[in-house]
């Protein structure tokens, strides 16, 4: 783990921040230090808050690892982390212990998380996946673009 001070909303006031390469499990607390992986955000940046340009409900198709190739809606999303949840994609079985007398013990299969580099949005129109543009309308809105058909996305 390295640790650095950091400027953080333009204020003055200097707040310490850790890059871990373990899997980050709780939020800090108010007026706390940051917690990063190291594995989504680069040492030494103003902002340890990452930015996705997929959100939860949007369909992602995989483009690396042992599920290239899979599309799946977005069930939940991790920024601190860099993760999200695809359904469908990187299932593990969970082995349950009996909770009292009488009862078996079960494997529970689910999904876990997997890194956002590993996904991009699958425009359904074009059947491939695309990288996301922004785009302001004229009443000063500004809506997702798909790169590939060009259409809005949200």
């Amino acid at each position: 783990m390295s640790t650095t001070y950091i400027k953080v909303n333009n204020k003055n006031k200097k707040k310490r921040v850790i890059y871990t390469n373990s899997p980050i499990a709780s939020q800090p607390k108010k007026g706390g230090f940051y917690i990063v992986s190291k594995a989504f955000v680069k040492a030494g940046v103003t902002n340890p808050k990452a930015s996705f340009s997929v959100k939860r409900g949007d369909t992602v198709m995989v483009i690396s690892g042992k599920d290239k190739g899979k599309t799946g809606k977005i069930l939940a999303v991790f920024p601190r982390a860099g993760k999200l949840i695809v359904e469908g994609v990187n299932r593990i079985k969970k082995h349950q212990k009996p909770k009292g007398m009488g009862q078996a013990g079960e494997i529970i299969e689910k999904e876990a998380p997997i890194f956002v580099s590993k996904v991009m949005y699958y425009d359904q129109n074009k059947k491939k996946p695309t990288r996301i543009g922004h785009k302001f309308l004229k009443d000063g809105k500004k809506v997702r673009v798909s790169k590939v058909s060009g259409e809005q996305i949200d």
